[in-house]
């Protein structure tokens, strides 16, 4: 059976990216797959990478530095063909650390660009009859006090956002909000992509840079899935509560398809799977997002075809940007910064949050064999103690073991329920060695056993 099991893109900001926010650890290691990360942003979102040999040992997020390493449980065919396919090859198994200068350590750090998203909030939390002095209550956020490059922590902003969930009234807020963010996108940072030629470069752009992460979803990173025909967007979200997580789901997509809507000229076909049952209110889901819509579904996830990616995008007119400052796409992400309609000048952050940073670590980590990838060695990467690294995450509302849990039952529902794959392949795939242990571990994390996910 010819399988392309799915493959975790890393995230792409600069040449160093790899060396920031992937899989990063010291300790040499035994690899049971490597994954790549591809250097041009626009062949990144719609190509596969043909190997030969074990294809279900490929990993999700590792990279490689030197390609004879490749030998290791997947095989290409030269290095020249790796070039051909514009795939840089940066590392594997022992990589530098980069430490925590790179990683949005604490929820307190300021990066987020949040005038924009604090004008948007406010004005949808009071036209359903929020009160605004309570909306800011206990932020930290003062009205009188943003500026176009104004910065807020995570912390901040997920507190705004709780506010607004407990205050304005209707079941449409959420997606009202997604909509608003992406009202403001010709005003701030994000107008940049203007210049994206079709909807797998803006498709990148919005759920895969960290540049413009934290001008557009900073609580939520994309995991990025693909097999021959589609990509899958699989949200991960950093300081939003179990009690927050549906709205944030809600005001993520909305944000998605309204951002891609406003900046392509046109709807973009998106389609969306929620774990949860179907709501009462399934028209403003219908009216914000389409009507391709399941639930009860293993993933909340975004899917898109390839084809509809490759497809060039309809920019608004010139005319409708002339008042903009023409900085391109590439000096945006290549500088790392930008200067707004108002004239301001904003710092954007290449800046990957901690929870990320673990989930990413964790994922290489359960495709290897190797017995010593763990919070010590996750701790040395960071060059933090263990003590510190456990006292950063629960600032964040988590821990190494839960976020753990969240990846491995991400990984195994999307062998078992979205592939299909046998309990061999998928234990070989997690770097799980008995299928007694597979099968625990799945009803561990599941509920459910391996043959009742592949209904």
């Amino acid at each position: 059976m010819d399988l392309m099991l799915p493959r975790l893109t890393a995230l792409r900001d600069s040449e160093d990216e790899a060396a920031i926010a992937g899989a990063e650890y010291r300790h040499s290691t035994r690899l049971s797959g490597v994954g790549v990360s591809l250097k041009d942003d626009a062949k990144a979102l719609g190509m596969g990478v043909s190997v030969n040999g074990d294809a279900d040992r490929l990993s999700m997020g590792v990279t490689v530095k030197d390609a004879k390493a490749l030998g290791m449980g997947v095989s290409v065919k030269s290095d020249a063909d790796m070039l051909n396919m514009g795939v840089t090859v940066l590392g594997m198994g022992i990589i530098d650390s980069a430490g925590s200068a790179h990683v949005v350590m604490s929820s307190q750090d300021k990066v987020i660009v949040g005038y924009w998203l604090v004008r948007a909030a406010l004005n949808v939390a009071l036209s359903r009859g929020a009160n605004k002095n309570k909306l800011l209550r206990g932020t930290g956020i003062f009205e009188d006090a943003l500026k176009p490059n104004s910065l807020l922590s995570i912390k901040q902003y997920s507190s705004l956002l709780v506010n607004v969930q407990s205050q304005a009234r209707g079941g449409d807020v959420s997606f009202l909000l997604g909509g608003a963010f992406a009202s403001q996108w010709l005003s701030c940072p994000l107008y940049a992509l203007k210049t994206c030629e079709n909807a797998e470069q803006l498709l990148l752009q919005l759920t895969q840079r960290q540049t413009y992460r934290w001008c557009s979803l900073p609580l939520c990173q994309f995991q990025r899935f693909e097999n021959a025909d589609q990509i899958m967007l699989v949200p991960q979200f950093t300081g939003v509560s179990s009690k927050q997580l549906q709205f944030s789901i809600e005001v993520a997509f909305a944000s998605v398809v309204a951002l891609m809507k406003s900046i392509a000229n046109k709807r973009i076909p998106l389609s969306f799977s929620f774990t949860e049952s179907r709501p009462r209110n399934i028209a403003d889901y219908e009216t914000h997002l389409g009507l391709k819509l399941s639930f009860n579904r293993a993933f909340n996830s975004i899917c898109i075809e390839k084809d509809v990616l490759r497809q060039p995008l309809e920019l608004i007119a010139q005319s409708d940007c002339s008042a903009e400052s023409h900085v391109s796409l590439e000096g945006v992400v290549s500088n790392s910064a930008t200067q707004t309609k108002e004239g301001a000048s904003i710092e954007l952050q290449n800046r990957l949050s901690l929870p990320d940073f673990v989930r990413r670590y964790v994922y290489a980590s359960s495709n290897t064999q190797a017995a010593n990838i763990g919070l010590p060695e996750l701790a040395e990467t960071l060059n933090v103690s263990v003590a510190t690294l456990k006292r950063k995450l629960k600032e964040y509302g988590t821990s190494y073991r839960a976020l753990c849990e969240e990846v491995q039952r991400n990984h195994v529902l999307l062998l078992l329920s979205v592939h299909k794959v046998s309990n061999e392949t998928a234990a070989n795939a997690m770097g799980i060695n008995d299928l007694p242990n597979f099968r625990r571990t799945v009803k561990r994390l599941t509920g459910k056993t391996p043959s009742e996910l592949r209904i």
